[in-house]
C-alpha cells in the first residue's frame, strides 16, 4: 500500500502541474475562440515575460520553492495557486487510492477529482465552466455508473440537477427580471448527478446554498455583484459524496 501510495502522490503531483496548465489556457482559448491541444500542449511559459520554462522550471512544487516564487527570467512573483493546486492533486490522489487501493473504482475517483479541481479554480476565477470539463465529468460519471452504481439513477440525477438549476434560473428571472446564475452551473449539477444520483441532488444542492450564503454575507459582497456558484457546487457534492463513503 505504502508504495501504492507514493505512486499516487507523484503521479498527483505532475497532474496537478497539468491542470495548472488547462487553468491558465482553456479559459483563455475560450474568450479568444482560438484551439488547444491539451494532449500534446507547447511548452509552458511565464505569462509575463513569455520566456519557455525548462524542465527544471518545470518539476512540481521544488521549482516553486528553488526559485523562491519568483521567475528566474523577469522576476515576477509566481501565484500561489501553481503550487498550490500541485499539492492538493498530489494529496488527494494519495488520499483516494489510500481509501480504495489500486482498483478501478479508484481510478474512476481519480478522474473525478482531476476535473473537478480545474472546474472550481477556473470558475473561481473567472466565472466559467467550460464544457469540455462539465460534460466528460457527467459522461465519465454514467461509465461509472455502469460499472459501480446505477445508470438508470446517474441518467436521471443527471436530468434533475439540470432541470432543477434551470427552474430556478428561469424562476428569479420572471420575478427579479434578471440572470440569478449562469447555464454552466445547470450543466455542472447535471454532471454532478450523474454520479451521486437524484436521491442526493436536494442535500448537494442545500450545502450548496448554505455555503454560498454564507460566503455572501461574510465577503460582503454587494447584491448586484455576481459571484462563482460552481465551488459551492463542487463542495456540497463532496460533503454529500464523503457522507454516502462514511
Amino acid at each position: 500500500m505504502i508504495v501504492e501510495i507514493i505512486i499516487a502522490t507523484t503521479l498527483g503531483l505532475f497532474i496537478g502541474s497539468f491542470l495548472n496548465v488547462v487553468i491558465y489556457r482553456l479559459p483563455l482559448s475560450i474568450y479568444t475562440n482560438a484551439t488547444i491541444d491539451l494532449i500534446n500542449p507547447k511548452r509552458s511559459f511565464c505569462p509575463v515575460c513569455k520566456q519557455k520554462l525548462s524542465a527544471l522550471e518545470l518539476v512540481p512544487i521544488f521549482s516553486y520553492l528553488a526559485q523562491k516564487g519568483k521567475c528566474k527570467h523577469c522576476g515576477t512573483t509566481i501565484s500561489w495557486q501553481y503550487p498550490l493546486v500541485e499539492t492538493m492533486t498530489a494529496f488527494i490522489s494519495a488520499f483516494i487510492v489510500f481509501m480504495f487501493g489500486a482498483t478501478i473504482e479508484s481510478g474512476f475517483y481519480l478522474l473525478l477529482a482531476w476535473l473537478l479541481i480545474p472546474l472550481f479554480v477556473i470558475d473561481l476565477k473567472g466565472q466559467l465552466l467550460p464544457d469540455v470539463l462539465t460534460l466528460s465529468l457527467m459522461w465519465i460519471g454514467f461509465i461509472y455508473q455502469m460499472q459501480f452504481g446505477d445508470l438508470q439513477n446517474g441518467v436521471i440525477g443527471a436530468m434533475a440537477g439540470y432541470l432543477l438549476l434551470w427552474s430556478m434560473y428561469w424562476l428569479f428571472k420572471i420575478i427579479k427580471k434578471k440572470e440569478g446564475m449562469g447555464y454552466g452551473d445547470f450543466k455542472l449539477l447535471a454532471a454532478l448527478g450523474a454520479w451521486i444520483g437524484w436521491q442526493a441532488i436536494p442535500q448537494l444542492l442545500l450545502s450548496a446554498s448554505v455555503l454560498g450564503l454564507i460566503f455572501f454575507v461574510l465577503s460582503k459582497t454587494k447584491k448586484d455583484q455576481t459571484f462563482a456558484f460552481g465551488p459551492f457546487l463542487i463542495v456540497g457534492f463532496l460533503f454529500v459524496k464523503l457522507l454516502d463513503l462514511l
